[in-house]
């Protein structure tokens, strides 16, 4: 069995949607260290590793309000759709 702290080393991390337009959503956000297991968390290459005062910071680690781009966590404010007329 693999060690959690070496498949995923910075601890803090989340994960986005690479597939869509820039700036990316965030879809996630794991203490992976705090998992009893990490079947379902995509491998740390494929996400950002947060650091721990980001990770406690709440207005950072917030459920919306963030996208990914260019490699970094960016604040982020979807448009608003228009109206229909």
């Amino acid at each position: 069995m693999a060690d959690v702290k070496t498949d995923y080393p910075a601890r803090f991390y989340v994960s986005y949607d690479a597939t869509t337009a820039v700036p990316h959503p965030i879809l996630g956000w794991y203490d992976t260290w705090g998992l009893s297991t990490v079947a379902n968390v995509p491998p740390a290459a494929s996400m950002i590793a947060v650091s721990a005062e980001d990770w406690a910071d709440l207005s950072f680690h917030a459920c919306s309000g963030k996208a990914v781009q260019g490699g970094k966590i960016i604040d982020y404010t979807p448009p608003v759709p228009a109206s229909a007329s």
